[in-house]
């Protein structure tokens, strides 16, 4: 759940906003508290292995998720939890990297664990009602989480999560109200203004939409994202010509044309399923396709499953389930755990709000690089490079930085900057969400692409 911004999968993969930009674990930094009060027993062996403290599988499943080798990482989350009934840190952890994953149903379990542990955990109880909003059940979300905003009334995070519930239940009024309220704790938060922005176009109020965006826009220029839903605002209005102007001058002829064709889709949509498709990150729905094929439809969720064959996902599934005994989940819930894959864009969202929901091939096989920004010549780049240094020092310092000049539409050169490449999405996502939080414009884009 780093301002997450809409843009369309095809040409982005994913933003990082945006998100929601919502941190890609439910929420904030990720900082361990290790239970120092384990006792290890010399003699015992878990599974034929030799025995660790808390403190130290912690912190190896701590290097394997840097290293988005989530595998692993949750085994070994797994099994301190299994070891230390009363252990929260782990328990937080799995229900963070099964969001990051895409698994809402899994993810559930492990924030309720938490929950039953410490009742007042905020990030768990915001992690819980991020599932619920991107399981596509706002009305359950929306009475969860005003009962935690009752209890947390500065936490604007909140609000931030309430709003999009509401605009996926078609109520853009209350959601409205929702993003107001986190606007009053928080003037200015960028993520917020893009939200309050996007509902206000997804109801067709374009004028308002348009000065929120241009507001935002003018808060920090280097919110490449916050450009790019100005420009899906202004095609949206049906200006298309103002919407290719400001696109020209940053996309190609084809990411252009691309654009403009989805936003055109999303233009005609009812209001709601405008949201769902902005906020859901969905690209078509699944009933509009099976009409089109001369299929008859009763009562199919936009949101359906599709059955899993791809290899590489049934082979993550079976890793993930390969410890039998250390799953807490029950076996129904096993079989619901959701690991398909749905078709990504970017969303305006609070990074500690929204979280990308990778699929398992980006995750296992495709490559990634950031993007911090794009320039009309070199000359600006080099000292924007050291403002964002000056930002996120202990994060950029060791990143190797890449420019890439595009021919745009209009003729121009633009200078884009790059840093570091990943192999899957998650690694690179959280990257970009650690530099959103620092106030550092991030982007994850495809290489491919």
């Amino acid at each position: 759940m780093h301002s997450l911004i809409y843009k369309p999968l095809k040409l982005f993969s994913c933003l990082s906003l945006i998100a929601f930009l919502m941190a890609c674990g439910g929420g904030g930094e990720y900082e361990p508290v290790y239970d120092e009060n384990k006792t290890l027993d010399s003699k015992r062996r878990i599974n034929g292995e030799l025995p660790f403290s808390s403190p130290s599988l912690m912190k190896m499943a701590d290097s394997f998720r840097s290293a988005s080798d989530y595998p692993n990482a949750i085994r070994l989350y797994q099994r301190v939890a299994n070891e230390s009934p009363k252990h929260v840190t782990s328990r937080l952890a799995l229900g963070q990297i099964y969001q990051q994953i895409g698994s809402m149903d899994g993810a559930a379990v492990y924030y309720q664990q938490v929950l039953n542990l410490q009742q007042d955990n905020t990030e768990a109880q915001l992690g819980l009602g991020q599932a619920m909003v991107f399981s596509n059940r706002p009305l359950e979300a929306v009475g969860y989480l005003e009962e935690v905003a009752a209890k947390t009334p500065s936490n604007f995070r909140i609000y931030n999560s309430i709003g999009l519930a509401y605009d996926l239940q078609g109520l853009h009024g209350k959601a409205q109200e929702a993003y107001g309220k986190g606007l009053n704790i928080m003037p200015d938060h960028i993520s917020l203004l893009n939200n309050l922005a996007l509902s206000l176009a997804i109801e067709n109020e374009y004028a308002p939409a348009i000065q929120l965006l241009t507001k935002t826009v003018n808060i920090d220029y280097s919110q490449t994202t916050a450009q790019q839903n100005l420009i899906m605002v202004y095609a949206m209005s049906g200006d298309e010509e103002a919407a290719r102007t400001m696109a020209n001058s940053s996309m190609t002829q084809q990411e252009v044309e691309e654009n403009i064709e989805h936003y055109r889709w999303l233009k005609s949509l009812s209001s709601q399923r405008r949201a769902q498709a902005i906020f859901l990150n969905l690209r078509s729905f699944p009933d509009d396709e099976a009409i089109a094929a001369g299929k008859v439809v009763q009562g199919l969720d936009p949101l359906q499953e599709e059955v899993i064959t791809d290899e590489k996902k049934l082979m993550l599934i079976d890793i993930l389930n390969a410890e039998e005994n250390n799953a807490p989940m029950s076996e129904k819930m096993e079989q619901e755990t959701d690991l398909t894959e749905t078709p990504k864009s970017a969303v305006s969202v609070d990074p500690e709000e929204m979280i990308p929901e990778a699929n398992m091939g980006d995750m296992l096989n495709a490559q990634y690089k950031l993007q911090l920004g794009s320039y009309p010549s070199e000359e600006e780049l080099q000292p924007d490079w050291q403002r964002l240094n000056k930002l996120a020092p202990e994060l950029l310092q060791n990143s190797v930085m890449t420019i890439e000049n595009v021919i745009t539409v209009n003729g121009s050169t633009r200078y884009r900057l790059f840093v570091n490449e990943y192999t899957g999405f998650s690694a690179a996502q959280e990257f970009c969400t650690a530099l959103s939080d620092r106030k550092v414009p991030c982007l994850v884009m495809n290489i491919e692409n």
